[in-house]
C-alpha cells in the first residue's frame, strides 16, 4: 500500500514541478519525442471517493414555516385595483357634474344680471352724451350754421354704439 502512494506522490510532485499542474501553461515538447513519457500510469491513480449524505439523511429544511402567507393572491390584487379604479372614475364623474352645475349657475347668474348692467351702462352713456352735447355747444358757439348734436357722417339709417375716446383704463371699464 504505502509504496504505491509514495511513488504517486513523487510522480505528481515531479509533474507539478515541471509546470504541468495547476493553472500554469503546459511545457511544449520537442518535435519527434513521441508521447509524454513522464505521465502518471492509470493503475497508480486512486478512484475518487464520492461525497455521500450522512446516515439517516440530511435534516429537513424548515421551508413550510418560511412559506407562510405572503400577502393577497394575484386575483385579489387585480380585483382590489379594479375596484379602486372604478371608485376613482365614479368620483371623477361626480366632480365633473358638480363643476358643470357650478359653471351653469354662474352663467345663469351673469345672464340674469345683464339687463341691470346694461341699464347702468345706458344711464352712464346718456349722462356722457348730454355732457358732450354741452361741451360741443360751448366749443362751437361761434361757428355759423353749426347744429349741436347733428352727426357729421351720413349714416342716419345705421346706429353705431359710441366708442370711448381714450384708453379703456381711463374710462373706468
Amino acid at each position: 500500500g504505502r509504496s504505491g502512494v509514495g511513488k504517486m506522490s513523487r510522480a505528481v510532485m515531479a509533474w507539478v514541478a515541471r509546470g504541468r499542474g495547476g493553472l500554469s501553461r503546459p511545457v511544449a515538447r520537442q518535435m519527434g519525442t513521441g508521447g509524454m513519457g513522464d505521465h502518471i500510469p492509470k493503475h497508480e491513480l486512486r478512484t475518487p471517493v464520492q461525497d455521500m449524505p450522512p446516515t439517516g439523511g440530511y435534516p429537513e429544511l424548515p421551508w413550510k414555516s418560511q412559506n407562510k402567507s405572503r400577502g393577497p393572491s394575484g386575483l385579489a390584487i387585480w380585483g382590489g385595483m379594479t375596484l379602486a379604479m372604478l371608485f376613482g372614475f365614479y368620483r371623477i364623474g361626480e366632480g365633473n357634474l358638480e363643476r358643470n352645475a357650478a359653471k351653469r349657475e354662474k352663467r345663469e347668474a351673469r345672464m340674469a344680471m345683464v339687463p341691470y348692467l346694461q341699464a347702468e351702462d345706458d344711464v352712464r352713456y346718456h349722462a356722457s352724451y348730454l355732457a358732450s352735447l354741452e361741451e360741443e355747444a360751448r366749443i362751437m358757439k361761434g361757428v355759423k350754421g353749426w347744429k349741436v348734436g347733428e352727426s357729421v357722417y351720413h349714416n342716419k339709417d345705421i346706429w353705431m354704439p359710441p366708442t370711448p375716446v381714450g384708453h379703456p383704463r381711463d374710462q373706468g371699464f
